[in-house]
Order: structure tokens, then C-alpha cells, then sequence
């Protein structure tokens, strides 16, 4: 009986390790991203209107995490800039804008903060810290992609071990500063 249990599980696991990474495979390329509570464009305010992300991201050059931002920061405009009144398109789905502020402004007056879904992550065995990247100079378009072309924030790149190690092994300065960046201890600490 036992046998025949272990001959039924190899088929079924491994049905579930195909269908566990095709699934993540799709997840990872997809261009669409999580549908946020509000429809924040940062094709308008990273691109048309030329905010710096860490106007919005102020934690970035200071902490290990960009940081979302605070109410208080999106008020500081929206407070005085309502929108355009017109219907755009997000993302193949049309949106009112002043609409989408209006949501800004009612999670403000209720005193929440809007329940924003994470778009890029680590696990917790990995320490990434932006403040090094960033004050080595990366932009953070190398990571992120194009962000101020999109409306809806996606996934650019798989962020695993792989992807970290080649951008270390590229951007070394040098053989030690590569066997430093390489050292586990690096990002599993």
C-alpha cells in the first residue's frame, strides 16, 4: 500500500511543480500588474509631469526601503490639484481622473492609508537595501523598468539570486569588491 502511495505521488507532484511554474513563469511577465485601490499613473506623474521617484519614494536614499508614500505627501498636491475631468485610458481600462483623486482625498478624510498591493518584493531571507544601490548611482530604472511609461506599475524583471549576481558581476569595481559582492552574507544576513 505504501508503495502505490509513493508511485501515485510522483505523477501528482509533479503535475503541481508544472502547474506552480507555469503559473509563476506567466506571473512574472505579466504587463498588467496588480489593479491598485486607486488608479495611480505614473506615466503622469513620473512621466508627463516629471516627478523624481524619490520625490514620492523619500525614503530611498535613507533606509534599506523606498517607502511608500504618506498621505500627507500625496495631499501636498492634491490638496490644491484636483485633475483633469476627463476619461483616460489606464491600461486598456477607462478611468475619470478627478475620480481617482477624489479616492485619495476620502481615504485622507476617513484618516487611512490606502491599502497600496506591493509590486516588486524579496523574500524575507533577502536583505536588500536600496539606499546602497541608489547612492552608487543606479537609477532605478535598471531594476523597475521604465516606470514613468507606465500607468499601471508591473513587474519588469525576476528579481532572484541570478539577476542580482549579474548586475554584481558587471558592475564590480574590481576582484575584491566582486568576491564582497558575492560573499552570501551580502544579502543573507
Amino acid at each position: 500500500m505504501s508503495r502505490r502511495i509513493k508511485l501515485l505521488l510522483v505523477p501528482v507532484l509533479s503535475i503541481f511543480v508544472f502547474v506552480g511554474f507555469y503559473f509563476f513563469d506567466n506571473a512574472e511577465s505579466s504587463d498588467k500588474g496588480p489593479v491598485q485601490p486607486i488608479r495611480f499613473s505614473h506615466k503622469i506623474h513620473a512621466g508627463e509631469d516629471q516627478i523624481p521617484c524619490q520625490y514620492c519614494h523619500s525614503f530611498v536614499e535613507v533606509s534599506p526601503n523606498p517607502g511608500i508614500p504618506s498621505m500627507q505627501k500625496c495631499m501636498g498636491c492634491h490638496t490644491h490639484i484636483t485633475g483633469r475631468d476627463v476619461d483616460y485610458d489606464f491600461n486598456g481600462t477607462n478611468i475619470n481622473i478627478q475620480a481617482e483623486i477624489a479616492k485619495v482625498r476620502e481615504f485622507w478624510a476617513k484618516k487611512e492609508p490606502i491599502p497600496w498591493i506591493k509590486v516588486n518584493s524579496m523574500p524575507e531571507y533577502v536583505h536588500f537595501n536600496h539606499k546602497r544601490h541608489i547612492k552608487r548611482g543606479f537609477d532605478c530604472a535598471v531594476c523597475h523598468g521604465d516606470v514613468a511609461s507606465m500607468d499601471q506599475v508591473h513587474k519588469v524583471n525576476n528579481m532572484n539570486m541570478g539577476f542580482c549576481i549579474t548586475c554584481h558581476t558587471e558592475n564590480a569595481k574590481n576582484h575584491e569588491e566582486l568576491t564582497s559582492l558575492k560573499d552570501c552574507l551580502t544579502c543573507h544576513y
